[in-house]
């Protein structure tokens, strides 16, 4: 039986950290979408319905967590699990904030790949668990 590909949102303005993220799910047989703001995030969101979305946490238009607000706040886009992938610590409260939005992980970057395709694959599958249970 033929696997079913994935679709992978990469939300990030760094148009070299885009490339590394989506080049590593593609090796791995994920369908990446990019975008490169965060309301670009949420117009591509509704438009594919990916299977996850990864969010940088910093872009020029809105923070990940307003973006990630904004997804979780419509009903199409509620259930789509999330991992921010960003180049900083963030504060307690920011971490706080995304735990309440339902975020399924935190890593920072330089991610490798093999840990960016196992999250990415364990946030799909628990979130498919939840789903269907």
């Amino acid at each position: 039986m033929a696997r079913v590909s994935r679709v992978v949102l990469v939300a990030d303005d760094d148009s070299a950290n885009r490339y590394i993220v989506c080049r590593s799910l593609r090796q791995a047989n994920f369908v990446t979408i990019e975008a490169r703001s965060g309301q670009g995030a949420v117009e591509q969101a509704l438009r594919f319905r990916p299977d996850i979305i990864i969010l940088d946490m910093n872009m020029p238009d809105q923070s990940g967590l307003t973006t990630l607000q904004q997804l979780r706040a419509d009903p199409c886009t509620a259930w789509i699990p999330a991992v921010f992938l960003t180049d900083n610590v963030h504060s307690e409260f920011d971490r706080k904030q995304a735990e309440e939005l339902g975020l399924s992980a935190y890593l920072f970057n330089p991610v490798q790949p093999d840990t960016l395709v196992a999250v990415v694959e364990g946030s799909i599958q628990r979130s498919s668990d939840l789903k269907a249970g």
